[in-house]
């Protein structure tokens, strides 16, 4: 079964430090790199505007994939994660939360 993360974050120390597109692009490659190298698939990729961060889901082969990619990114100062967790689509919430209300 695989694990959907979503995150909130902003660019770390390196993004911060870029000074040309072709510097940003460099890392948005060493961010994907990482991310594939895990085994997680980009769903959606974006910009909260109305709280200033980043905001991705993320499907991983398992939660100890998605958390060894956190674990990677932040160490490299790419990325500087506000939040992260596991992501459920109300379809897949809505039994789980059924079951807990019913005992």
């Amino acid at each position: 079964m695989t694990y959907t993360s979503i995150s909130t974050n902003r660019p770390g120390a390196r993004f911060q430090e870029a000074k040309t597109q072709a510097e940003v692009e460099a890392l948005m490659v060493e961010v994907w790199s990482v991310v594939t190298a895990n085994g997680g698939e980009s769903v959606v990729a974006g910009a909260d505007l109305a709280r200033g961060v980043n905001v991705s889901l993320t499907t991983y082969p398992d939660a100890a994939s998605a958390a060894k990619s956190i674990v990677e990114l932040t160490a490299k100062q790419l990325i500087e994660f506000e939040s992260s967790g596991q992501f459920m689509a109300l379809d897949e919430w809505l039994p789980v939360a059924g079951s807990a209300m019913e005992g």
